[in-house]
């Protein structure tokens, strides 16, 4: 059945060209302008076979990077409308393929996987691809089931011959998919977890072929704690699974290197799935995974599993909470996190990634947000923050170091904001800070000591769940003597009994207030060498001893009650 003309050609007409026939077909169901099982089928077609979609959908596209996230909602939208004919179409397209002529198999080296492939017709491959792709399978089972410990995908009772997980290698207009349409749930659990296959395209190159095998076996395990959460974390964990496997690769660079991604499009809702915004949003996990420890995302599908139905954020919310931060303390952070990225980052920040350099062109900020001179009033521009959306503000203090920097933040009311500080050394500290904007009146004033910082950023974060505008606007100024409003006020501190420092040398933090606290020492590349403190600590000062190193260059970084702080040591013996 070809989906009829008649139902989208008013929605075609007018429609802007997008990346790829499923970008075009989403588009059409977020105006709403297509709906219920023909949307269901729609996207079930962009993935597995675009000869059923109007020529208006599919000319001049490219193949979408990943199709499961169509695959995902193409299920979801036809089980809400599955009386009608189309509904059962569309989850025949996303069961088991068939291929374009005679099908042969083999079976990965380790024994987990059966590769169904076939060397005739337009799914034609070779004996070669199909081996390469198998023991890239194996691999990725390797690492992602046995030494990072998630589940192995349920099993699919012997559905493609017998119990092994099932790879079909097909010419398809994605790189890969993985779908759980006509699979078994999980008979031994009570989750709402199912079996899978995956289908990878044809010809593609072998790092390609690597990345997209990490990429979909994630989406596969995915299925396997629970199919109901939202698509838009599965494919943040499933890019950054592609740079867990094959670190080697680094194709998830290019998602941050233009377009719609957190660095370019920081006032992006977090959760957006606008452009290739969800595979750019690996940094989110990314974040995550580094400040946490990789363990931390293994937590929050354990925890998704763990309840039936879309409970991301809440899992989320857990696990911060169980390293002793809030969400939205995590959240403020990796605001903060993001900015010291591509020509922002420096050898050893302590900022975490060691791959933040290779993010250029960094993190944007709009022309009327990058501020010389003060007095300075500004607004949000044209693209406020969304929902958990960001912008930076950055004030050069070259001609202020004396006195106060204050700023004047005003929010729109009755809304929930807040306020993000980052004083900037580019020479090798920073200190970060956040506060809560008055839920009345959206308004917060901070002041900051300039003295000895090249740089301020000042970001304000959205983090309603409302469609109406998030407007703001803000005044900066200066003042010799005074300060308004807050001051950037009982911050945390770090600092080094002796820099140059040697073995005997004490780091000395001093909390606000009884906290979770973190101190850790990094070296020039961004590697973890000691940590120093990592648990619960009382208000009051606290000494600890530096330890012995390697002669060098170092960075310790505190990071406690929602701040951070940083210090460039030098070390010798």
């Amino acid at each position: 059945m070809k989906l009829s003309v008649t139902v989208l050609l008013l929605c075609i007409a007018g429609l802007a060209v997008a990346d790829s026939a499923m970008d075009r077909v989403m588009t059409l169901i977020e105006a709403g302008e297509l709906q219920g099982a023909d949307a269901a089928y729609a996207l079930a077609a962009s993935v597995v076979d675009q000869s059923l979609l109007p020529a208006e959908l599919t000319e001049g596209t490219e193949p979408a990077r990943c199709g499961t996230p169509a695959v995902m909602e193409a299920i979801r939208l036809a089980e809400l409308d599955d009386e009608a004919p189309l509904a059962a179409e569309a989850m025949a397209l996303l069961a088991r393929p068939s291929l374009t002529g005679p099908e042969y198999t083999l079976d990965s080296p380790a024994g987990h996987f059966k590769i169904h492939w076939t060397n005739s017709g337009a799914d034609a491959t070779n004996l070669a691809y199909a081996t390469a792709l198998a023991n890239h399978a194996d691999n990725c089972w390797a690492v992602e089931c046995t030494t990072m410990g998630y589940d192995t995908p349920p099993s699919d009772l012997g559905l493609g011959g017998d119990t092994k997980y099932d790879l079909y290698i097909k010419s398809i207009a994605s790189l890969g998919y993985t779908t759980y349409s006509g699979e078994p749930s999980d008979p031994t659990t009570f989750e709402n977890d199912y079996a899978s296959h995956i289908v990878i395209c044809v010809g593609l190159s072998d790092n390609l072929l690597k990345v997209t095998q990490a990429h979909e076996f994630q989406h596969a395990i995915q299925m396997g704690y629970d199919v109901s959460e939202p698509t838009w974390f599965m494919e943040n964990c499933a890019t950054w699974m592609e740079d867990m496997v094959y670190d080697e690769v680094n194709d998830y660079v290019g998602y941050l290197q233009g377009g719609e991604n957190p660095l370019r499009r920081p006032w992006f809702d977090i959760r957006s799935s606008q452009g290739l915004y969800w595979y750019g949003g690996c940094l989110w996990t990314r974040y995550m995974a580094i400040r946490m420890g990789t363990d931390a995302i293994l937590d929050i599908w354990e925890k998704c599993g763990a309840v039936v139905g879309n409970n991301m954020l809440a899992a989320q919310g857990e696990v911060f909470q169980n390293h002793g931060m809030t969400w939205e303390q995590g959240f403020m952070e990796y605001a903060c996190w993001r900015w010291f990225t591509a020509a922002n980052y420096y050898s050893g920040c302590g900022m975490y990634d060691d791959e933040a350099a290779l993010w250029t062109p960094g993190p944007y900020t709009f022309s009327f947000h990058n501020i010389n001179s003060l007095p300075a009033s500004g607004d949000n521009g044209v693209y406020p923050p969304e929902t958990y959306g960001i912008h930076w503000i950055k004030v050069k203090l070259d001609n202020y170091q004396t006195g106060w920097v204050n700023m004047h933040f005003d929010g729109r009311d009755n809304f929930e904001w807040n306020l993000g500080v980052i004083m900037w050394d580019t020479a090798g500290d920073f200190e970060f800070q956040w506060y809560d904007c008055n839920p009345s009146t959206g308004v917060k004033d901070v002041g900051v000591n300039p003295a000895g910082w090249d740089y301020v950023i000042f970001f304000p974060a959205f983090m309603s769940i409302t469609s109406v505008s998030h407007t703001y606007t803000f005044d900066i100024t200066w003042s010799a003597t005074g300060i308004e409003g807050d001051p950037a006020s009982e911050p945390i501190g770090l600092s080094v009994s002796s820099n140059p420092a040697g073995p005997s040398s004490q780091v000395v933090f001093t909390l606000p207030a009884a906290s979770d606290a973190r101190l850790d020492v990094f070296d020039l590349s961004g590697r973890i060498v000691s940590t120093l403190h990592d648990g619960t600590a009382s208000a009051g000062q606290h000494s600890v001893s530096l330890g012995d190193l390697t002669t060098g260059t170092y960075f310790v970084r505190l990071c406690a009650g929602g701040q951070m702080a940083s210090r460039r040591i030098v070390f010798t013996n």
